[in-house]
């Protein structure tokens, strides 16, 4: 069954549930301002979906474009309905989206010493087994150093800044 989507909007029935999932399923470290994920959705270089199975709210997704590069900044799975095919049921119909195109995303590098290590392994599994594989491209932050993930072999790292500069305040 194909999942269905609707906007991320302040109408959204599910607005606030949207919005409990994004705090529980992040840590604080990696959330932005919810105001400035809703105001940054309200150009075409950004989209907040959320997915449902029937009328349950099963997942969101945030992307970012520039051109034929699709920056997924956020993925989450509803806590009530995890481990049900969901997260690859979400990401599959992200990247369908955008035949042909580059589809990225960040996680945390592998850390033997991190206290989320094993949960690092299963994301990487998880992405690996969606079609995903580990680029060159490490993000080094204060809390933590991330990995850049693609759908596809190459990555154009210049049209991958553009959307950093452009979430981040700097124009292209």
């Amino acid at each position: 069954m194909t999942l269905r989507t609707q906007a991320v909007t302040l109408r959204l029935p599910e607005y606030w549930l949207v919005k409990q999932l994004y705090y529980r399923a992040f840590p604080s470290y990696e959330q932005e301002s919810w105001l400035r994920l809703m105001g940054k959705r309200l150009s075409r270089r950004a989209d907040f979906t959320a997915f449902y199975d029937g009328s349950q709210l099963v997942g969101f997704t945030y992307l970012i474009h520039h051109q034929d590069v699709h920056y997924l900044l956020y993925l989450a799975v509803n806590d009530q309905v995890r481990s049900q095919g969901y997260g690859s049921r979400i990401l599959q119909a992200t990247c369908c989206r955008y035949p042909g195109e580059t589809v990225v995303l960040d996680i945390e590098q592998l850390d033997p010493q991190a206290a989320n290590n094993h949960q690092r392994q299963r994301r990487l599994h998880f992405y690996r087994q969606n079609g995903f594989d580990l680029t060159d491209r490490l993000t080094p932050t204060a809390d933590v150093t991330y990995q850049m993930f693609s759908n596809t072999s190459e990555v154009d790292q210049t049209k991958v800044d553009r959307i950093f500069n452009w979430f981040n305040g700097r124009t292209f």
